[in-house]
């Protein structure tokens, strides 16, 4: 009986993957990933997974560090380390999957790994000036309503961008000042409170402005569009953000994702504790959170040296 080919393969561990629970975007960017890896390895003339080997893996580690990625509209540029470490671990987990059901003699990714720094520091932080600018910038009509609950509910709450995008009503506890995020990153669902100006934005949306976007009372989305009178597209959350901030004259480029970034950074420096922020955020490490911490930390550091009238050395 002839092994099954790479490709097939590949399906069956995301066809499984799906069914464990994990998020679809999590399952979307493991195929984009993986397929990448068949397409290189049949230019190797490699198609069944017995015939790889770790210096074939060794080998396309080392293509996608040092060829740029080419792009229809914009100059090639290389691949981050993030994004090569993601697919390192992508990588692992699909040949440890091929072991555990005797796809492979051996797995030849289980000593793959890439030689990483610390963590980056996240790329941009808005004050609390900028957000407090940000968060008016919304009118008071219907869609301004809309658009501003959308971003106290990323500042309050830290939602990633595909959870706040699948919030439905019955996630909603207005009372009880909650929302249910469900089936989050790694497909886990968890509790994320709601702050009190969040709280007030959402009721004003959910009073005054939803009952016009909704054609149909069966539409369980929370924040639904204007003329689709369905559940807001994640590209669509991504153009809010930005188009918001660059009517409140912001100058950095401001995404959900630095909104995520900016409401665990103002909870640690405000005194909250890292596994509070871990739990809000929902990572499955602390050491993930923890490069909110060194953001912190060299806030402080600046303040320090600013103020303290030893905080600079003056050679007499």
């Amino acid at each position: 009986m002839r092994a099954a080919g790479l490709p097939f393969l590949v399906e069956v561990y995301l066809r499984q993957a799906l069914a464990q629970g994990r998020a679809r975007g999590t399952v979307s960017y493991r195929r984009v990933y993986l397929r990448q890896l068949v397409a290189w390895l049949e230019r190797q003339g490699i198609t069944r997974a017995r015939e790889v080997t770790s210096r074939f893996l060794s080998d396309y580690l080392l293509h996608l560090q040092t060829r740029p990625v080419r792009f229809k509209h914009a100059a090639p540029r290389r691949r981050s380390g993030r994004t090569i470490a993601a697919q390192v671990s992508v990588l692992r987990s699909f040949f440890a999957w091929l072991a555990a059901r005797r796809e492979v003699l051996f797995d030849p990714a289980a000593d793959l790994a890439l030689r990483q720094g610390p963590a980056p520091l996240p790329k941009a932080v808005l004050t609390l000036r900028e957000v407090r600018t940000l968060l008016a910038a919304p009118g008071h009509d219907t869609l301004g309503l809309r658009d501003r609950a959308i971003l106290e509910t990323f500042y309050s709450t830290g939602l990633r961008r595909a959870e706040l995008w699948a919030l439905d009503l019955y996630d909603l506890d207005v009372a009880g000042g909650i929302v249910r995020v469900r089936h989050g990153k790694g497909g886990k669902d968890r509790l994320v409170p709601v702050g009190e100006a969040a709280l007030d934005a959402l009721r004003r949306y959910l009073r005054q402005a939803r009952p016009e976007l909704v054609e149909r009372a069966k539409e369980p989305a929370v924040f639904v569009a204007s003329i689709s009178h369905r559940r807001l597209s994640v590209k669509t959350l991504n153009f809010l953000v930005s188009k918001h901030a660059e009517t409140a004259g912001l100058a950095q480029r401001v995404t959900p994702h630095v909104l995520r970034h900016t409401c665990a950074t103002h909870l640690l420096r405000g005194g909250a504790d890292i596994r509070h922020v871990q739990a809000l955020l929902g990572h499955a490490s602390v050491a993930t959170t923890q490069i909110y911490t060194r953001v912190a930390i060299e806030d402080l550091v600046t303040v320090h040296r600013r103020h303290h009238p030893r905080g600079k050395l003056r050679m007499t």
